[in-house]
């Protein structure tokens, strides 16, 4: 199936009175839903390995990775970078990092700065958990929505 018709189907079923729709063509799947997720669903991600029906700018093996992530790592829930930036553990370099590896972290939290244009911008975390990965390290550059620490959810 072309990328073409996948954005005639999903023009489709914006426009139609259906709720969900799920189309299989030999190892193409889709499926669509218009039903609102709930505050503790998480997001859904769809995982196209058939190159033939993707714009030509998305990259196959960078959507993989997701489907290929151990289990263990799909329980935790990621902070990201909201912009592009310089990445800082502590709000000094002579200042104890603001989150360690094990440690608690509660929603609204502070848990790194990212610089940018000479603005030092605070990261917040956006829900509660423990510190199970930091994936930068001080000064390293990061690009937006890209994962600098992930969380274990805890309430």
């Amino acid at each position: 199936m072309d990328f073409k018709k996948v954005q005639d189907l999903i023009k489709y079923f914006e426009s139609s009175k259906l709720t969900t729709m799920a189309i299989e063509d030999g190892t193409f799947k889709i499926a669509l839903s218009k039903l609102k997720e709930t505050a503790n669903s998480e997001p859904k991600t769809l995982v196209v390995n058939d190159p033939k029906i993707l714009p030509p700018n998305v990259n196959v093996k960078a959507q993989n990775t997701v489907a290929n992530k151990p289990t263990e790592d799909i329980l935790l829930k990621d902070v990201t970078s909201p912009l592009v930036g310089t990445y800082y553990a502590a709000s000094s370099p002579t200042s104890e990092p603001f989150v360690k590896i094990g440690q608690r972290v509660n929603k609204g939290q502070t848990v790194c700065i990212v610089e940018a244009m000479k603005i030092m911008n605070e990261i917040a975390s956006p829900f509660s958990g423990v510190v199970e990965k930091i994936n930068c390290k001080n000064g390293d550059v990061v690009g937006f929505n890209q994962v600098v620490i992930s969380l274990r959810p805890q309430e």
